[in-house]
């Protein structure tokens, strides 16, 4: 299948009782108020007789020792709480007991890259002591398997230890880091992410004794933004390592110095193979007036065109249309939709002339050509895409003119731009036959544009008798008109999805809802705890997968208690990461109190950063105390600066609703997807496809493509989104 993409489990932190609840010495008492000792011997050792006044307080006494049984132990959950134990207790002896632990290879789980997560977590607070500073340096930097890196926990595991030295702030600990990035790979990458996150209050910190900054290093220096750099990379321009002076070059541009511009100006008098990308690139940061020159002598050459068309991508303008034009058909065929795209984004009038040259030159781009005309500001491009619906060629040429009313609409809602005869054409268009490609443009159209209520569209529709073409435009057209449109449609999906004989079905594993309902699905957007729908069938559309599961599950962990719970739990710790994060955002608003500790759970080894994100802003939602090891943990180690800054937010205080996803507001663009089949004689699997789009902010949208195989979605907040196909329905099956 071909995509076209438009613009747009807990930190496991909870002290063992015990240890917390003796902080300090222990004074002399009668024995009858030491009862709590038995709790440290349910845990894997006996309490010490030898608490008497002027002792090391109990938690030390009592918890080290206890610590270390449970690090030997065979039960992973016993390791981990062990683990916990020493980290709360956070003595020099609890530590050293817990490095000592870590650091026997034969030792049970040593090599477990949950137990080592737990551990760098535990260890982070004491990053400064030189022993717990050499332990997160081989979490960096060591890559064999043994230590995690081939498991998923992998890059949580090396960007903790990361962000864990960069939080010291300590030369030490940040040479490790930038020892690191000059040897490059993921542990380097991981350094850089955590040095942003936490800036050094002096560049000397990083720079140490260096006299000359190697490569990687300068680049980094560049990335990071920092002003101060600016009199440490000036002298790397001169000298006779090439590399040095590319690199300082390259930086010293990203931080907008001038200082770039004359090397760069040298190379382009006296040409090296070598340096046309870095000359190229340094002129188009410091907007000189030969960066577009530059670009296009890269266009033009066989080795440079793919950083050519990155760099036109980054800095578009008129001048760069005819050499993009001329370097489409000598790339890839994968990238040339970006240089359709890249045209259009030029804009002005050769752009346009272009992309309707391409338009007739090359049909299998006509679906990239629609969107860039349809998204490019001018009076050429709005001219280009009505005369794709309203010209002489349209009339005869169904595809065309589809294509065109498409575009019209794109241009409508994302330039408020629209063809003055495209409202015509789509009313026109909505008389079309039932079940008809040209009806379900008119449809979409009509509803998204606001010239239709979606209920009135679709008009009378039930299991039996519905026009289904009409659904799924309608619903994607409701889309753009909020959530009070989405909201009316929650009787047509109780009916779709609730039909008689549903509760049958489910108990025989046939829970998969009809087509229609999955597209009248998106009113559950508006009602996140699932309005009319019965929990049972709530929990058969969740656990049935497909594109209605993710925002079942939400629904479904809204209305938690005694009798869904086990499948909430199940559904968290499942393999499909999108329904994970909906049932976390669902447990913000779940009406049980311990569900924050399913949160807290969910969090500890969740390796998708996306779940993750969903996991803070279901705590984000809760009151109750638990939530608050978890946000500060999040907001200190957590690699994803998303989730660092939801945790921020979150402990802030700011309110819970100013964290929930955007609104419709916030999110104008569309997502446009042509699907076509990779064998010809599959033609009929594309349409009417069942899909879930997945915006950037993590919603899951329920969406079915129309008869022709395409599918716009709007109301997509800026960032990229991922679409996947529901399976194929064989021919003759339900449903397809």
């Amino acid at each position: 299948m071909r995509f076209l993409p438009g613009t747009p489990r807990a930190l496991g932190l909870a002290a063992a009782l015990v240890a917390t609840a003796m902080a300090g010495p222990a004074a002399p008492q009668p024995v009858a108020r030491t009862a709590r000792a038995p709790q440290a011997a349910e845990e894997g050792g006996k309490a010490s007789a030898g608490a008497e006044a002027g002792a090391t307080p109990l938690r030390g006494s009592l918890g080290v020792p206890v610590g270390e049984r449970l690090l030997s132990s065979s039960d992973p959950a016993a390791r981990l709480r062990g683990i916990e134990r020493l980290g709360a207790i956070g003595t020099e002896e609890a530590v050293s007991a817990l490095l000592a632990a870590l650091d026997q290879h034969g030792a049970p789980g040593a090599r477990d890259p949950r137990t080592r997560l737990a551990a760098v977590r535990a260890l982070a607070p004491h990053a400064q002591r030189d022993s717990v500073r050499q332990l997160l340096a081989r979490e960096l930097s060591e890559s064999a398997p043994a230590r995690g890196a081939a498991s998923p926990l992998g890059e949580v595991l090396r960007g903790t230890a990361a962000l864990a030295l960069a939080r010291t702030g300590e030369r030490r600990a940040l040479g490790v880091l930038v020892n690191a990035i000059v040897q490059g790979g993921a542990a380097g990458e991981a350094a850089a992410r955590a040095i942003k996150a936490h800036p050094p209050a002096s560049l000397q910190l990083l720079l140490g004794s260096r006299k000359r900054l190697e490569p990687a290093l300068a680049s980094f220096l560049g990335d990071l933004g920092d002003l101060r750099a600016i009199a440490a990379l000036r002298p790397m321009l001169e000298g006779g390592d090439r590399a040095a002076q590319v690199a300082a070059a390259r930086a010293l541009a990203r931080l907008g110095d001038e200082a770039a511009m004359a090397k760069a100006r040298a190379w382009l008098r006296k040409p090296e193979p070598g340096l046309f990308e870095p000359t190229a690139e340094i002129l188009v940061y410091l907007g000189a007036p030969e960066a577009p020159d530059a670009v296009a002598a890269l266009l033009g050459s066989e080795l440079g065109r793919l950083e050519g068309l990155r760099l036109a991508e980054l800095a578009p303008t008129e001048r760069l249309v005819p050499a993009l034009a001329r370097a489409l058909p000598v790339l890839p065929d994968d990238a040339r939709p970006r240089v359709v795209a890249a045209i259009g984004r030029a804009g002005g009038a050769e752009a346009a002339r272009q992309l309707r040259r391409l338009l007739n030159e090359r049909p299998e781009l006509a679906t990239a050509v629609a969107f860039a005309l349809a998204t490019m500001p001018g009076a050429e491009a709005r001219a280009a895409v009505a005369e794709l619906f309203d010209g002489p060629r349209a009339a005869k040429d169904a595809d065309l003119r589809r294509l065109g009313l498409r575009a019209g609409v794109v241009r409508g809602l994302v330039l408020r731009d629209a063809p003055e005869a495209l409202e015509k054409r789509l009313l026109a268009a909505l008389a079309a036959p039932k079940g008809s490609s040209d009806r379900a443009v008119g449809v979409f159209g009509a509803v998204a544009l606001g010239l239709r209520d979606a209920v009135d569209v679709v008009g009378a529709c039930s299991p039996s008798s519905c026009d289904r073409a009409a659904v799924h435009a309608a619903a994607r057209g409701a889309l753009a008109r909020g959530e009070r449109a989405l909201a009316a449609l929650a009787p047509l999906f109780a009916a779709l999805a609730s039909p008689p004989g549903a509760a049958s079905a489910a108990k025989s594993g046939d829970a998969a809802p009809d087509a229609a309902a999955i597209s009248a699905g998106v009113a559950l957007l508006a009602e996140p705890g699932g309005g009319a729908i019965a929990t049972s069938r709530l929990a058969a559309l969740a656990e049935a997968g497909g594109p209605l599961s993710p925002l079942a599950a939400r629904a479904l962990a809204t209305r938690d208690d005694e009798v869904v719970r086990g499948r909430i739990e199940r559904l968290i710790e499942g393999s499909d990461p999108v329904v994970r994060a909906h049932v976390a955002l669902g447990l913000g608003s779940d009406p049980m109190p311990d569900s924050v500790s399913l949160l807290a759970r969910a969090y500890r080894f969740e390796d998708d950063p996306a779940v993750r994100r969903a996991i803070v802003r279901g705590l984000s939602r809760r009151t109750e105390v638990q939530r608050r090891r978890v946000l500060v943990a999040a907001r200190d180690l957590d690699p994803d600066e998303g989730v660092r800054a939801l945790a921020r937010a979150a402990l802030s205080g700011a309110d819970a609703r100013a964290l929930d996803l955007p609104r419709s507001a916030l999110a104008t663009g569309v997502v446009w997807v042509a699907i076509v089949p990779n064998d010809r004689s599959a033609s009929g699997s594309a349409s009417s496809r069942p899909a879930r789009l997945v915006r950037p902010d993590g919603l899951a949208v329920p969406v079915v493509a129309d008869p022709d195989g395409v599918l716009l979605v709007p109301a997509v907040p800026p960032g990229a989104s991922a679409v996947l196909l529901a399976p194929a329905t064989p021919p003759g099956d339900a449903g397809s």
